[in-house]
């Protein structure tokens, strides 16, 4: 009896080890939700090289949580709201992902979060409309700068250092664009300057003619676009080229990369811009992630390469650290009271969920790619 007592206990333990390690092998999948096709399809690209070079630096050093491989997973949000909406969808319950990224369009991300939220990791790469992370959902977080904080630096140089006499604005009608022109309203009037014209347009709108008409009616001094598609921000400005142009042009911070820069084609030459990501004059951890995105891809990495990569860095990394690829409170709290390691520097994240970026750069469009014009320490 003793001896078949015995048996099963040895059978019983080899059977737990075999399933903690099959448990070990079993990757940990992260879904990606971005939009591969339509207006923003640049951005897909983007994230999906971002996120596949962070995936592959962990799964070369080991992976995490003794030895489970990242998996990623991806599916088209088609730079809509019920393509954002259907996505996740697919990716939570059709492919079981144990956390999302991703994310580019802030009306896209805003309608996942009715999806994800209080059910899964989500951790927003590249969206930017302060109202994602307003929401207080715990298991919400966002790596790139809120629109409010992109604004709060950019606005301060236009009216600090550009000081226009008049500015006029165009934009999409989205959250991100109504966050940018509130925040841009403020800044202008504690300044002093007017705001001599606003004009907002529709996402399937392709000529711009009229409204660029009216605009220039206006005379202002500076013209501020707050557009976050690549090709149709490459349209209107074009068709600004053909009226004339303006006497000083920026494009609102944190959108402008070679997807919008490329099709283009040389008409945003001239343009100011900021975003918290240059390839161009940077050192330590920064230029490592630049030599070794070009070394990978042959290309300059740009800011949706840096965050996407980020969000799988800070997904993985909270994982292990806490030590369960599910146990969402857990990894939550662990993401927020811990810094994190990043080519930019050490991320925290504050009560909201929010990650700041330690610099914001003033950059202009020359010869069909973004330079650096200044440096604006985050304080």
């Amino acid at each position: 009896m003793r001896r078949r007592i015995l048996a099963t206990a040895v059978t019983m333990t080899a059977a737990m080890v075999l399933a903690g390690a099959a448990l070990a092998a079993d990757p940990v999948r992260i879904g990606v939700a971005a939009p591969f096709t339509g207006a923003a399809a640049g951005y897909g690209r983007d994230a999906k090289m971002g996120a596949e070079m962070a995936a592959a630096e962990i799964n070369a050093a080991g992976g995490i949580l003794g030895g489970r491989q990242i998996e990623l997973v991806y599916e088209d949000d088609k730079g809509t709201p019920q393509g954002g909406v259907a996505a996740v969808q697919k990716l939570m319950s059709e492919h079981r992902v144990q956390a999302i990224t991703g994310g580019t369009n802030s009306s896209v991300v805003l309608a996942e979060t009715s999806v994800t939220k209080n059910r899964i990791l989500q951790v927003n790469a590249a969206a930017q409309a302060d109202a994602i992370t307003e929401q207080g959902s715990k298991w919400l977080f966002q790596i790139n700068n809120t629109a409010s904080a992109n604004s709060e630096a950019f606005n301060g140089y236009i009216t600090g250092t550009l000081k226009p006499k008049t500015v006029a604005y165009m934009g999409e009608n989205s959250e991100f664009s109504k966050a940018l022109l509130a925040g841009l309203r403020k800044s202008l009037d504690a300044a002093g300057i007017p705001l001599v014209n606003v004009a907002t347009y529709d996402a399937n709108i392709t000529d711009f003619t009229s409204i660029i008409s009216k605009v220039k009616a206006s005379e202002p001094e500076l013209l501020y676009v707050a557009d976050a598609y690549p090709a149709r921000s490459a349209q209107l400005w074009k068709q600004i080229r053909q009226q004339g142009g303006f006497p000083v042009e920026t494009q609102a911070p944190g959108v402008v990369q070679a997807s919008m820069l490329t099709p283009a084609e040389g008409a945003m030459d001239g343009v100011i811009t900021g975003d918290i990501f240059i390839a161009e004059g940077n050192t330590g951890p920064m230029a490592d992630f630049v030599e070794a995105f070009r070394k990978s891809h042959q290309a300059e990495p740009n800011k949706v390469h840096l965050v996407t990569y980020e969000a799988v860095q800070v997904i993985a990394r909270a994982m292990d650290k806490a030590g369960s690829a599910d146990d969402y409170d857990l990894i939550a709290k662990t993401i927020r009271t811990n810094p994190w390691p990043s080519p930019r520097g050490e991320l925290t994240f504050d009560d909201r969920g929010r990650a700041r970026a330690p610099q914001f750069y003033i950059h202009e469009v020359k010869d069909g790619r973004l330079t650096l014009r200044e440096t604006i320490e985050n304080r």
